[in-house]
């Protein structure tokens, strides 16, 4: 077995708390393992417990007004739709840009408001800029940024000569001074009063929506559950912590997925023939389909799809179609910044920076390609001078203050520990002094090698149904709570295959059961005449009897 696979915890038989966690298995009806699973991820009490299994946006969501600002932000707003001002929303190109716009979209139209949206393309650049600011028109008198505006400073400051007020609600590390705005909603702030400063940028606007909700005396209705299902997509595709008040929202949204999904969800869904819904489902159908429309095309088309009252079935399927040219182009672009890492020895640097004619709009997900695959962060650079940067899931690798103790070579950046994006001026010598600068400071930065956990050794033909089931009820998981894995040590395959256009993925049949391993076809050749395969699994759609293969080892 892999040397970086091993168990999550001591055995269960062997812990302090063992009485505790089959006390609270038989309480949960859940199986030991499961329990035992979640009290070392910290849900080690009943209270805990109770909250995690059966929360309630009636009591588990923060009150909003203790969210600095707000009260000025929801005053202001109200003002506006009394007054019938003209409101403009500008937000992000990506799944939580997208999906914290629609939220405000849809509930401000619910109020009644006067209100249009705006997200700039991508080779517009990140956030609220002066550009952005030149082109809004003049009748507009209020403007809400959701998930950006933390650093648009210029830009603040050319609104206020135009005389129009700007409510900034973003939740972004803030990097610099506060903006000069209206009012600065953002659980980041130093000066921050809220219990929880983990929310997305669709979270945060679903927090203005419930202050207003409550400033309106109304009731969390249908609606709100609809802003609810929204902001549980944007969570999980901007890849937030699972705890606290996301917990709630991301279970929720996912419960509503599941029995009255959103109408273009829905259709989605139908479409791609999808049964079963959980947190892989967002993390890799719904995000990267909404994705690739702030990618490689115009991100307002998702809005306005997610916003309108009737939807073509044509548009859905344009949505499904754009997101397979992404696919193409990050295949043929991740072959490109492999040659490159090759050929400059760049793996072994702390950190591969990569440089070159990469588009825009996919240059994060090759960044994540390249981390997953050297297991070191990344960062890929086009040559117009556009960086997007990742971190290695599990490292503790903090990317953005490694770029941000470099900023003396960038034009612009920003982010969080994860991910980040920067602007620098493109020509070799200058990327190569800052491909130096980051290795120079990446010293002082800690890196833990991760390694993957499993719960149990446990062959894929023993899994049972009852176990699945568990696993289900404890949707959704995330980067605090991974999807359990299992181990599984057998020479019991009766076959295994590539499939995909490409034939970039493996397929392997345990007897009654299919196991497929993405991305890993390159496997073939060196699995071909091993006796003993080892895999980490976990189950995908059990009702076919399909599961996932994440790691995978031969001898």
């Amino acid at each position: 077995m892999s040397s970086n696979w091993i168990p999550f915890d001591h055995p269960l038989e062997q812990h302090a708390k063992y009485a505790y966690i089959l006390y609270y298995s038989r309480m949960l009806n859940i199986d030991p393992i499961l329990a035992h699973y979640l009290f070392h991820h910290g849900f080690n009490n009943e209270e805990k417990l109770i909250h995690f299994f059966m929360p309630d946006i009636r009591t588990d969501l923060h009150h909003p007004f203790l969210l600095n600002d707000m009260k000025k932000a929801v005053i202001r707003i109200i003002k506006a739709l009394k007054q019938k001002e003209n409101i403009l929303i500008f937000g992000d190109y990506d799944v939580d840009g997208i999906t914290a716009t629609s939220i405000l979209y849809l509930a401000l139209k619910k109020f009644t408001g006067k209100v249009s949206y705006r997200l700039p393309l991508r080779n517009e650049g990140y956030g609220l800029s002066i550009q952005s600011m030149q082109k809004v028109d003049d009748n507009i008198s209020l403007i809400v940024t959701v998930d950006n505006g933390t650093s648009s400073h210029e830009a603040l400051q050319l609104a206020k000569e135009k005389g129009i007020d700007v409510i900034v609600t973003d939740h972004h590390e803030i990097l610099g001074p506060y903006p000069n705005c209206h009012a600065f909603i953002n659980p980041m702030r130093h000066d921050n009063t809220y219990p929880f400063t983990a929310l997305s940028g669709a979270g945060v606007a679903l927090k203005v929506v419930q202050a207003l909700y409550e400033a309106a005396k109304r009731e969390l209705d249908k609606d709100f559950m609809t802003y609810i299902e929204l902001a549980a997509l944007g969570t999980m595709a901007d890849i937030m912590p699972i705890t606290d008040e996301n917990r709630v929202i991301c279970k929720e949204g996912l419960k509503k997925m599941m029995i009255n999904p959103h109408p273009v969800f829905g259709k989605i869904f139908e479409e791609l023939y999808v049964k079963e819904i959980d947190s892989s489902t967002i993390g890799f159908l719904l995000g990267p389909i909404f994705n690739s429309c702030g990618r490689i095309s115009d991100p307002n088309i998702a809005v306005d799809i997610l916003t309108k009252e009737y939807i073509q079935g044509s548009e859905i399927t344009s949505l499904i179609a754009l997101n397979a040219k992404r696919k193409e182009m990050t295949k043929q672009q991740f072959i490109i910044a492999e040659e490159q890492i090759k050929k400059k020895q760049l793996y072994h640097d702390k950190v591969i920076v990569v440089h070159g004619d990469f588009h825009n709009g996919i240059i994060g997900i090759i960044a994540s390609r390249i981390a997953e695959k050297y297991k070191k962060p990344a960062i890929v650079i086009t040559s117009s001078g556009t960086g997007s940067a990742r971190s290695v899931n599990g490292s503790g690798f903090s990317i953005i203050n490694v770029i941000n103790n470099c900023a003396d070579h960038l034009i612009k950046h920003g982010g969080h520990q994860a991910a980040a994006g920067l602007s620098i001026t493109s020509n070799e010598k200058n990327i190569e002094q800052f491909r130096k600068a980051i290795q120079i400071k990446a010293r002082s930065e800690v890196f833990r090698h991760p390694h993957m956990t499993y719960v149990q050794k446990l062959n894929i033909n023993q899994f049972s149904r009852h176990l699945y089931s568990d696993i289900i009820s404890m949707e959704p998981f995330g980067i605090n709570l991974p999807k359990p894995m299992f181990y599984c040590d057998t020479n019991l395959l009766s076959s295994f295959s590539l499939f995909g256009k490409n034939k970039e993925h493996l397929k392997f049949r345990y007897r009654k059961n299919e196991a497929v391993a993405f991305f890993k076809g390159a496997l073939m050749l060196e699995l071909a005449n091993k006796k003993r395969i080892h895999t980490l699994y976990s189950p995908f759609d059990y009702r076919k009897g399909n599961f996932q293969i994440h790691a995978i080892r031969a001898e």
